[in-house]
């Protein structure tokens, strides 16, 4: 008799735990996809409009976010964030260990390689702005989108100073002075630290602009995706998984290293992670590099990005 209450027992417990562990696993896959979604179909816009479209402004459009959109976005975004400072200042800081990490480890490896050492700032900066920041917004809301834009303001700064003198070969102080995110995040960071009044005007007519961002970034994601190809596939495929996993093992480290929990711990390590930035294919081309080797590096991540990324998702969603 006692064996089959036991028994009996195992059976009345083990459908409501499999039953809750299907919803469970159920919820979480309709949460990555719903994370997911909106910026594969964005991209894919972008695709399709390259394939299929007219000429889209590339240039036009890059200019136009980098000059006004994106520190629209940052200032709005920080001077009204429901985050403490200290928090972003945390993620900033993380985000500096970060990229000065994955320089210090890539530029040896790559010269142990013979390949060119400046693919080591297209190993850093990762794809923040276009690709970070929609799935840190889907994925943690409000929060995480000014945690992200915090990490994204750090990898401006370090691509229009460190990155761009590597590729250029010489450090430039005008170029730096005229990268406008520097004013925009300098400005939000005083008007919070001094606590100052922003009149409405300024916030509605920075909130207005930086709304365009996020879109016609993932358009442009697309875009850009559609006009590139893998050259010698292989080790191309060989040095992607290689990034990759260096910047996975980098993201989680740090956040580690940081004691960083929750929305903090997932947009750090999603900012980390995301695929090579398409900004490196533009600096490589202006600056005479290889241009068509970072191109694939960037095709490659961006596609395998659709395998480990909801990964990652499902490692840091809570």
């Amino acid at each position: 008799r006692a064996w089959f209450i036991n028994l009996a027992a195992k059976q009345a417990f083990s459908v409501p735990n499999n039953s809750i562990l299907s919803v469970f696993v159920l919820d979480l896959s309709l949460r990555i996809l719903g994370i997911m979604a909106p910026s594969v179909c964005l991209a894919l816009v972008g695709f399709l409009w390259k394939k299929k479209g007219p000429d889209y402004p590339t240039e036009f459009v890059t200019t136009l976010v980098i000059n006004l959109a994106m520190p629209a976005l940052v200032f709005h975004t920080i001077t009204t964030a429901d985050i403490r400072l200290e928090a972003l200042a945390e993620i900033g800081l993380a985000a500096v260990i970060v990229h000065s990490l994955m320089l210090a480890l890539s530029w040896p490896l790559l010269r142990k390689a013979h390949k060119d050492q400046r693919l080591s700032v297209a190993f850093t900066v990762g794809n923040t702005g276009n690709l970070g920041l929609p799935l840190c917004l889907f994925a943690f809301g409000d929060p995480g989108l000014s945690l992200a834009i915090a990490f994204f303001s750090v990898q401006c700064i370090f691509l229009f100073t460190v990155g761009e003198a590597v590729y250029a070969g010489a450090v430039s102080f005008r170029r730096i002075l005229k990268t406008p995110i520097i004013y925009a995040l300098s400005a939000a960071v005083l008007v919070r630290y001094l606590e100052l009044p922003v009149h409405s005007i300024i916030l509605n007519t920075t909130s207005v602009l930086g709304q365009i961002t996020v879109p016609i970034m993932l358009i442009t994601l697309g875009v850009s995706i559609a006009g590139m190809r893998a050259s010698n596939l292989p080790s191309t495929v060989l040095w992607a998984f290689v990034r990759t996993l260096l910047a996975t093992v980098v993201g989680f480290s740090v956040a580690g290293l940081f004691s960083l929990e929750g929305v903090a711990r997932g947009v750090l390590v999603l900012e980390t992670v995301v695929p090579v930035a398409v900004f490196n294919y533009l600096l490589a081309y202006r600056y005479r590099m290889n241009s068509e080797e970072i191109s694939g590096l960037i095709l490659v991540t961006h596609l395998a990005a659709l395998f480990y990324l909801p990964i990652v998702l499902a490692m840091v969603l809570e």
